[in-house]
């Protein structure tokens, strides 16, 4: 990812991040928030905030010409939430499929620098398998390396 990143606030227990993104669209609060869906794992959602508070929306495309440094700022967040909730599995999907592939596009490009601290699987046919470049995921799981 950009090693350009916006800052970052959490909670108390590190599960809910918040960031603005700025750019044409002017300062656009965005929720991360790490949702605990039974035993070791946690779906990573994010969005643009509503009306300001911690409700948010994952299907609004703010193109704010900042995707770069947007996702470099969530990828970031892995390592503050692994180092609180070690020997998890997050999970990963876009809100719609081009989300999806917007993100893979991302892992792909970064794969080398991700695969040097993490575990990185992709869903595919109802399997799961070490991710590969290429591929049209289903979604994403993604484990510190030990």
């Amino acid at each position: 990812m950009s090693k350009d990143q916006y800052s970052l606030e959490t909670n108390e227990n590190n599960l809910v991040f918040e960031f603005f993104s700025e750019g044409p669209k002017g300062k656009i609060l965005k929720i991360i928030e790490y949702q605990h869906i039974g035993g070791r794992f946690y779906n990573l959602a994010f969005g643009d905030s509503i009306n300001m508070n911690k409700d948010f929306d994952d299907f609004i495309r703010t193109d704010n010409k900042d995707t770069d440094k947007v996702l470099s700022t969530v990828a970031s967040t892995l390592y503050i939430f692994f180092e609180h909730y070690q020997g998890t599995i997050v999970i990963a999907e876009g809100s719609t499929h081009s989300r999806t592939r917007l993100y893979r596009r991302y892992l792909t490009a970064f794969l080398e620098l991700i695969e040097s601290e993490f575990n990185l699987l992709g869903e595919l046919n109802g399997e799961t398998e070490r991710f590969r470049k290429g591929i049209d995921y289903k979604f994403f799981l993604i484990s510190q390396k030990v």
